[in-house]
Parts: structure tokens; C-alpha cells; sequence
């Protein structure tokens, strides 16, 4: 019974995706997600580690995009308070989650006012109907969320 309102719930929340238009022009069967990073050269040895720091950091990025997606999104907050004066407001987000299966999509670095931005697409395959997902593994965050219950 816990499997049958897991998997519903999943199936709703990535139909909510579609409706909104987070997944428009994507192979059907693949969530597409869009992660952007970018580097001060001045705090880099190089420009080729400059692009590389930014384009990890656009893929990091667009891996939390998949993780909130796929499994949710937990907070945590803090705040601290000295002489009757906020000092720190922190909030954290904290996404726990394990995505097996993402791959590129597409990316890009290219200089901007100074710095590299870089943007990275990955894409992770629900169901292995689409061309590109045939050959790799679908979504098995699914089962591994229901045997950590």
C-alpha cells in the first residue's frame, strides 16, 4: 500500500513539473534540469581553471535542481541573536538524495563581465522510452527511497 501512494505521489509531482513547463521540449521520459555556475578569474591560477571551477559548479547545481525535484527538499534554519541584535540569519537547505543515471545534456562557458559563467543540462531518463534513454538506466531513486523507509 506504501509503494502504490509513493509511486502515485511521484507520478503527480512530475506531471505538476510538465504542466508548469519545467520539462518543455524534453524526449518524452526525461527530466531536464538546467544548472548555472560561475568563477572570478582573478581567484583562479588560470582561465582553463576558472571555466573548469564554473562549469563543476553549474553541474553541482543543476544535480541539487534533480535531487529537490526528485526526492524533496528539507530545511533547516538558525538564527542568532547577541545584545538583543540578530548577528546570523542561516538557512540551510539540505537535499538528501541519491541520483543514479544523470547525464549531460548539454554545456556551455562562455566570458561575461569579467567572469565565466557556465551552463550545464543534465538530463535523467523516468522510463527508457525515449531514444537517448534506451541504452541507460531509468530513475531507480523510487525503489531506493521506498527500501530506506
Amino acid at each position: 500500500m506504501n509503494k502504490y501512494i509513493f509511486s502515485k505521489l511521484f507520478l503527480f509531482i512530475i506531471l505538476s513539473f510538465i504542466c508548469f513547463g519545467v520539462l518543455a521540449s524534453v524526449p518524452k521520459g526525461v527530466l531536464k534540469v538546467k544548472g548555472f555556475g560561475t568563477v572570478d578569474p582573478a581567484k583562479t591560477s588560470s582561465d582553463f581553471q576558472a571555466k573548469m571551477m564554473a562549469k563543476r559548479a553549474a553541474q553541482l547545481d543543476a544535480q541539487r535542481q534533480l535531487a529537490e525535484t526528485t526526492k524533496g527538499l528539507q530545511l533547516s534554519a538558525g538564527t542568532s541573536v547577541e545584545d538583543y541584535e540578530v548577528t546570523s540569519d542561516v538557512i540551510a537547505t539540505r537535499v538528501k538524495s541519491l541520483i543514479r543515471g544523470a547525464f549531460i545534456i548539454d554545456q556551455n562557458v562562455k566570458p561575461e563581465d569579467g567572469s565565466f559563467v557556465a551552463e550545464v543540462t543534465l538530463g535523467l531518463c523516468l522510463t527508457n522510452e525515449s531514444e537517448i534513454c534506451k541504452s541507460r538506466d531509468s530513475i531507480k531513486l523510487l525503489s531506493d527511497s521506498l527500501n530506506d523507509q
